[in-house]
């Protein structure tokens, strides 16, 4: 964590208790309050604290501009809005907290842990599920913080220690294609609770009302079809190299072996590599010659609707190949930036093993933009029309980035809604999970927090992950881990029952596949 190398020299004001600062950031510095143009008044039995004033350089210049910070008494501690403008573009105003007492935190998962040495920055919606963190004190309570923005814009939370106390910097960043010379922040709530478990509740009410999450039992997006899976079986087609796991041919004869010991109603078969090299295809979605063609996918389609077994093929939500014919008119107006403008580079796999780490011809789209979204529905909605598809799954869908061009989240939205619209029984699931974005996929491969797992389970269904690995081998097939570990998902209502096919895996390890069968079994006999 980067820090100034000199005392900023932030005015702190004694709210209730609570030592409150606040600076705002443009895209060419910082600025904090003007002490000699600030003025503290209770009001309504809260405080407002105003500067007419800001100042730069540690205070050795001043500034035009002004900020304010509002905070209202609550329960257990205060509900604060900041607010301000200059003349120039803000990106971000930052309230700081100052003189906490330290303690565990509870941030990134909601994993709980020692405070980190240096200090941690968690990041909305990139690192954290839902922008709320604690501090788990000495004496049992906890400290918490948390946004009640009714969108979702970045939110930062930087804490560090100071002479054995805890700073905390609560930072609200505006949509980039909004940001204008004046900003307000929706509220941010802080306090101290015994009983962590309710602050979660009352932040799913929030959640609720603002996204329009309903528990999986109610929710709309789920086809009836959806409520009787118990077992997803994911069967991996070719890899980045051009390996072949399994053909649309073998693809089916495995779905025909599990469907001989599971009802087909039960099992969802989850394709990814169906369209050919993975990844590398990705922005050019077909059936792949080498798996077996046209033909091919459509024997497996026809296959697996009679024995009821649903498919889901896999789509990347925000890549392509730049190689791709006319990326130029629909991939390069798409790409995806950072809110000061820096193209986005995502995870850059080493799918060569060159261990470069450098895919140049990955490129990041923005759902967001027009002319990407609309080629990705296009192409989807073709094959969906084409092979009587049930369900599509869309890789990479959490990641998220600023866009000051167009907005990631409403992208998507737009993207499910133009899907759903269509094709009203189509399941739309997707790779990674945030509040929000549950209200989008209501089944998501990576979702439940290592604590009050509600936040999630409540509203979604997961699945072993894409590199969830094969019983024969570990493989973890088209994803670039290589090898992983075979093993059982926990035995929980929002977990489906899951196992990895690739090549040879029920010639080796059919008994280990049969397990997960058994557990599949168990869990339509519990929750079904």
């Amino acid at each position: 964590m980067h820090q100034f190398s000199f005392d900023f020299g932030d005015p702190f004001f004694d709210l209730a208790g609570w030592q409150v600062g606040l600076q705002v950031i443009t895209f060419e510095n910082a600025y904090g309050l003007d002490p000699e143009r600030i003025r503290l008044r209770e009001e309504d039995g809260g405080f407002v604290v105003a500067a007419d004033g800001l100042m730069w350089a540690g205070g050795q210049q001043k500034a035009d501009g002004r900020a304010s910070v509002t905070a209202r008494r609550t329960a257990d501690g205060l509900e604060l809005v900041a607010s301000a403008a200059l003349p120039r573009k803000i990106r971000c105003t930052k309230l700081m907290l100052r003189g906490l007492p330290s303690g565990g935190l509870i941030g990134r998962a909601w994993l709980g842990g020692s405070f980190p040495p240096g200090g941690t920055t968690l990041s909305y919606p990139s690192d954290l599920h839902t922008p709320l963190v604690f501090l788990r004190l000495s004496d049992g309570d906890h400290l918490y913080f948390r946004s009640l923005d009714g969108r979702v814009r970045c939110k930062r939370f930087a804490l560090y220690e100071r002479e054995g106390l805890v700073n905390i910097e609560l930072i609200h960043e505006d949509a980039a294609h909004e940001m204008g010379s004046s900003s307000e922040t929706p509220p941010w709530r802080v306090g101290r609770c015994a009983d962590p478990a309710a602050i979660v509740e009352e932040h799913l009410v929030h959640l609720e009302r603002s996204f329009g999450l309903r528990p999986w039992e109610e929710r709309p997006d789920v086809p009836p079809w959806a409520h009787d899976i118990a077992l997803v079986a994911s069967i991996h087609g070719m890899h980045w190299t051009g390996y072949v796991f399994n053909t649309y041919a073998q693809i089916l004869a495995t779905i025909e072996w599990i469907a001989e010991r599971i009802e087909g109603r039960r099992v969802l078969a989850f394709l990814p590599g169906w369209e050919g090299r993975y990844y590398w295809q990705y922005g050019d979605y077909r059936p792949e010659p080498r798996l077996g063609g046209v033909e091919g996918f459509r024997a497996l389609a026809d296959g697996a609707r009679c024995l009821g077994v649903k498919l889901m093929p896999m789509f990347g939500a925000n890549c392509a190949n730049t190689g791709l014919d006319g990326f130029e008119q629909w991939g390069g107006p798409s790409l995806l930036r950072s809110a000061g403008g820096h193209v986005f580079q995502g995870n850059k796999p080493d799918w060569d093993t060159s261990r470069a780490h450098d895919p140049g011809w990955q490129a990041w789209l923005n759902p967001g933009a027009l002319a990407w979204r609309e080629r990705l529905l296009s192409q989807v909605s073709d094959l969906v029309v084409e092979y009587g598809l049930p369900a599509v799954f869309f890789d990479t869908l959490q990641f998220w980035e600023n866009d000051p061009s167009y907005p990631v989240y409403e992208g998507l939205v737009a993207l499910r809604d133009g899907l759903k619209a269509r094709f009203p029984d189509l399941l739309v699931a997707g790779e990674g999970w945030y509040d929000a974005l549950g209200a989008v996929t209501p089944v998501s491969q990576v979702g439940t927090p290592a604590q009050w797992p509600q936040v999630f389970a409540r509203y979604n269904r997961t699945f072993g992950h894409l590199m969830w690995g094969d019983p024969s081998r570990a493989s973890s097939g088209v994803h670039e881990a290589g090898a992983t570990g075979f093993g059982l998902v926990p035995n929980e209502r929002h977990w489906w029952p899951t196992v990895t096919i690739v090549d040879g895996t029920l010639a080796r390890a059919a008994d280990k596949v049969e397990q997960v069968i058994a557990q599949a079994q168990d869990y339509a006999r519990r929750f079904l």
